[in-house]
């Protein structure tokens, strides 16, 4: 699926999906080599192969060379063209980006799994709390009692 000539392509592609920080600290998608896990990723998407053919089919021939605002402009016609296939490769590039141990302490968690450790979460407080069942509360009861 991946050659060289259409590998610099998705690259560009999935650094625009999701660009690398100003500081240049957090590399891109493209950079990082999420393109690498797309293959795979059948999984997740039954035609995760033909989504990506899509969308390369779909970009301009010169989109590597192309100026960022003409970019931003191609991608959003192919994704008004190829709503679909756009959407699956935006997920799978999320998933395939943000599931790495190596991007996971930017962005404030652990390297390690979700499971079986978990994440902290700080608990909500007692006022947000009470924001968030006021509606359930002021229903009253709704249920019989089982006798």
């Amino acid at each position: 699926m991946l050659n060289e000539t259409n590998r610099p392509i998705l690259d560009a592609i999935l650094d625009e999906l999701i660009p690398p920080s100003e500081d240049g600290k957090i590399p891109g998608a493209g950079a990082l080599g999420v393109a690498e896990f797309l293959p795979t990723a059948n999984a997740y998407a039954p035609d995760a192969a033909g989504s990506v053919r899509t969308i390369l089919d779909a970009v301009p021939a010169d989109f590597v060379a192309l100026p960022r605002d003409e970019k931003v402009t191609a991608l959003k016609r192919v994704e008004a063209a190829h709503g679909q296939a756009f959407e699956t490769l935006v997920r799978l590039t999320y998933m395939g980006y943000y599931s790495r141990p190596d991007m996971r302490p930017h962005f404030g968690v652990g390297a390690h799994p979700i499971h079986p450790l978990g994440y902290p979460v700080a608990r909500e407080s007692d006022a947000m709390m009470d924001e968030l069942t006021a509606p359930v509360r002021a229903r009253g009861k709704v249920y019989r009692d089982a006798r």
